[in-house]
C-alpha cells in the first residue's frame, strides 16, 4: 500500500509542537513499524519558503525522506480540484490528518477531524480561521471515504453537524509518547524545575497551548480562590502562547488573577515528565477538546488530574480523575485543593490514573489507522 500523508500542517508554525503535531509525528513513527509493505510519502503544500526548514525537520524526525512539495497556493489547488496525483504520482490512500481533505483522482481518501471548535467555540478563535474552516471542513468530510476522529464526543458532533453516516466515522484514541513515565528521582527533578523556571514552591500545573478555549481565565480565577483558602504554591502555565493570547492575558491581569502564576513558554520535551511528576495536581478544564492528550500524559507520570466534565474530557478522564464544571471556578478550586490536601484521595486518583493511561498507546492508534486505510480502499 502506498500512503500519501498530507503533512503540511506539521510544517506550519500554528501546528508545530502542539497536540495535532504530536499526533502526526507519533502516528507516522508507529505506522512504519507495523507493515513492511506500507510505503509512506509525505505531502506538503505551502507558498512561503520559511516553512521548508520545518518540513525538512519533519522528514528527519519521522525518518520518512520520501516527500513531495508543491508551492502553488493551496486555495487555488482546492478551487481547481487539482488532484494530488499531479505532484506525488499514483498512491493508494491519501490521508489528511489535520481536518482538510485534498482532491485525488483514484486514491482512497481518509481525513482526521479532531474537533469542531470552529462551530462550537468560534468566539475564542481568529475570525479568518473560523471562516476558512467552515468553508473547507464540511466538504472534506463529505469527500472522504473514511473519517477518523479522536473521541466519541467528536464523532457525535461530526455525524450531527455534517449529516454523515456514522458507519463512515471511526473513533481512534491518541496514545502516550514514550518517555512519559513516573520520575526516578523527584528531588533532582525539583532542582531542575527550580533552576529552569524559578519555581521552588509546590505548584499546580497546566500544560498545553495558552488560548481562550482552554479556559485559562477560569483556571487562573480558581487558583486565586485556592490562594485565599490557604494554598501556598504557584500555578504553572506551561506551553506556547496560542490564538488571542494577548487579549486573554490582559483580562486575567486586569482582575489581578495573574498573581503567583508562572508562564514558562514552550517547554522542552525532557522537562514535561518532570513537571507532571512533581506537581501537586494537573488541571485541564477546557471548554472544548477533541481529545485532551495532557490528561493521560499526566496520569502516566503519576499526577492526579482535575478535568472539565465537558466535551471529550469526560470520556478521556473517565473515573481516573476529578471532573468539574468548567464554568464553576469554586468547584475547580475545591477539586484541586482536595488533591493537594487529601492524601488518601490523591493516592487513589494516582493509582487509577496509572491503570487508565496504560490503555492508550500510539501503536494501537497506528494499528487502527491501518485498518481505516484498508476500509477506505474497499469503499473506494
Amino acid at each position: 500500500m502506498k500512503l500519501l500523508f498530507d503533512a503540511t500542517g506539521m510544517a506550519l508554525s500554528g501546528y508545530h509542537k502542539g497536540g495535532a503535531y504530536v499526533y502526526g509525528l507519533e502516528l507516522l513513527k508507529n505506522l512504519q513499524q507495523l507493515d513492511n509493505e506500507l510505503n509512506i510519502e509525505l505531502f506538503f503544500n505551502f507558498t512561503r519558503g520559511k516553512h521548508k526548514s520545518k518540513m525538512l525537520e519533519t522528514c528527519d524526525i519521522t525518518g520518512i525522506t520520501q516527500h513531495s512539495l508543491t508551492q502553488f497556493p493551496p486555495q487555488l489547488l482546492r478551487a481547481l480540484h487539482v488532484p494530488t496525483e499531479w505532484f506525488a504520482g499514483q498512491h493508494d490512500v491519501l490521508h489528511g490528518p489535520f481536518d482538510l481533505m485534498a482532491h485525488t483522482n483514484k486514491a482512497a481518501r481518509v481525513v482526521t477531524i479532531h474537533d469542531l471548535a470552529f462551530l462550537r467555540a468560534p468566539e475564542g478563535l481568529p475570525k479568518e480561521w473560523v471562516a476558512d474552516r467552515k468553508k473547507l471542513v464540511p466538504p472534506s468530510a463529505q469527500r472522504a471515504h473514511r473519517v477518523i476522529t479522536v473521541s466519541d464526543f467528536s464523532k457525535r458532533d461530526i455525524v450531527e453537524h455534517f449529516q454523515i453516516d456514522p458507519e463512515r466515522v471511526q473513533t481512534i484514541y491518541h496514545g502516550i509518547t514514550p518517555g512519559l513515565e513516573p520520575s526516578a528521582d523527584k528531588q533532582a527533578d525539583r532542582v531542575r524545575i527550580s533552576e529552569r523556571y524559578g519555581v521552588r514552591e509546590n505548584f499546580v500545573l497546566y500544560l498545553g497551548t495558552l488560548q481562550p478555549n482552554k479556559n485559562i481565565e477560569g483556571l487562573c480565577a480558581a487558583f486565586q480562590i485556592m490562594k485565599k483558602e490557604g494554598y501556598a504554591g504557584k500555578l504553572i502555565l506551561a506551553g506556547a502562547q496560542g490564538w488571542l493570547f494577548d487579549e486573554m492575558w490582559q483580562r486575567i491581569a486586569s482582575r489581578g488573577h495573574d498573581k503567583d502564576v508562572v508562564l514558562t513558554g514552550f517547554v522542552d520535551s525532557e522537562d514535561i515528565p518532570r513537571l507532571y511528576g512533581t506537581c501537586d495536581a494537573f488541571a485541564l478544564v477546557s471548554f472544548l477538546e477533541g481529545f485532551g492528550i495532557p490528561v493521560i500524559e499526566a496520569m502516566a507520570c503519576g499526577a492526579p488530574v482535575v478535568a472539565a466534565d465537558a466535551c471529550s474530557l469526560t470520556e478521556v478522564t473517565a473515573d481516573a480523575g476529578l471532573l468539574v464544571n468548567p464554568n464553576d471556578e469554586q468547584q475547580i478550586a475545591d477539586a484541586l485543593l482536595s488533591l493537594c490536601h487529601n492524601s488518601e484521595l490523591r493516592e487513589k486518583m494516582i493509582t487509577r490514573g496509572f491503570a487508565h493511561a496504560a490503555k492508550f498507546t500510539w501503536r494501537n492508534t497506528a494499528v487502527q489507522h491501518l485498518e481505516a486505510y484498508k476500509i477506505a480502499m474497499q469503499q473506494r
